[in-house]
């Protein structure tokens, strides 16, 4: 029994070491892939002194803690979200290692949580998510089809379209971005009907999320509407029909405004076929009201107006939902088969 106790705790901080070796290379993926750099070539280096790491200072969260999270040539502070990184991969290896020990389940689980701490982060960052994050969950659904012979093809399939198929109408109404309706149609893929229950939470926990960022920046948005509100009906005077009303949105991206112009209603403008053009006097007026906002966030707003009249404005900060939906999945794959059948017996 002593040996049983000792072979797991080895094994699990074994795996747990892996996990934050793997984490360091994720961090290197999270960084340079969305900027089109190599992730093979050019050796870590600070961002603020340019000066190569050595070796001994890339020992996954440790060296960030004995350095006191600063670069050991120019003291310039290293952001905790490295070791923040290293540490929940390793924290995810070992939940794949605790609930599929060591199996072909267990390196699917390990490279499904990899990719989903990646996509995160990058998300994150740049609001998007890569097609071949996406792209790999959905190939990794193709060994479950024989790991896991209680499931049929037939299942899994159904797992991605009862999924992509809700979350494509959120998407269609503004609730989320493409990026994340193919990442739950992949993960249905891989998980088949058991994705339904990481949906549920991905859901609940974008929701919280929004709701959260939606109170806190009350005041700004606030201001922003008029703002808005003010710039359109100074612009659109003499340019709208009467008795037709229309919709236009646009977005705010590194503090430049961004309009989309190809969307409009003719009968609402007097001259739409310059209305692309005059957009641009509309667009540079909105960038000066974007000065004080930050440039790593992205920004949406719609307008309504009637008659040469703004009826409505609404401005919101774009949010990243893929984080909420990967922390879903990684709950679905360790404990989706327990909520299932709790679940189940509540019926």
């Amino acid at each position: 029994m002593t040996g049983i106790i000792l072979y797991d705790t080895v094994m699990c901080i074994l795996v747990f070491i892996l996990g934050a070796v793997i984490g360091s290379f994720l961090n290197v993926v999270i960084y340079r892939t969305p900027v089109h750099m190599s992730i093979i070539k050019g050796p870590s280096h600070c961002f603020t002194c340019g000066e190569k790491i050595k070796p001994y200072d890339l020992v996954p969260i440790f060296s960030w803690i004995f350095l006191g999270g600063k670069c050991r040539n120019c003291k310039a502070k290293i952001s905790a979200r490295y070791t923040f990184v290293e540490a929940l991969t390793g924290v995810m290896f070992l939940a794949a290692y605790i609930r599929f020990s060591i199996s072909w389940l267990m390196l699917i689980a390990i490279i499904l949580f990899s990719i989903l701490i990646v996509l995160s982060f990058i998300d994150i960052d740049h609001l998007e998510i890569p097609y071949w994050c996406t792209i790999t969950i959905a190939l990794l659904g193709i060994p479950m089809l024989f790991l896991e012979p209680d499931l049929p093809w037939i299942e899994h399939l159904a797992g991605a379209l009862v999924i992509a198929v809700p979350f494509a109408v959120l998407a269609l109404f503004g609730g989320m971005g493409g990026g994340d309706v193919q990442l739950m149609a992949a993960a249905g893929f891989l998980m088949g009907w058991e994705i339904i229950p990481s949906a549920i939470i991905g859901i609940v926990l974008g929701a919280v999320y929004g709701l959260i960022s939606k109170i806190s920046n009350s005041k700004r948005d606030k201001e922003k509407n008029e703002q808005i509100k003010n710039v359109f009906n100074e612009w659109i005077k003499d340019r709208m029909t009467s008795d037709v009303s229309d919709i236009v949105v646009g977005e705010f991206e590194k503090g430049i405004c961004k309009i989309n112009a190809d969307i409009i209603e003719e009968k609402a403008w007097t001259n739409p076929e310059s209305f692309k053009e005059d957009c641009k006097e509309l667009e540079t007026k909105l960038t000066e009201i974007a000065k004080d906002m930050p440039d790593n966030k992205e920004f949406v707003f719609r307008v309504t107006a009637k008659n040469g009249v703004v009826e409505k404005t609404k401005f919101q900060q774009r949010i990243a939902f893929g984080p909420a939906l990967a922390v879903g999945i990684a709950i679905g794959v360790i404990f989706g088969e327990r909520i299932i059948s709790w679940y189940l017996g509540l019926l």
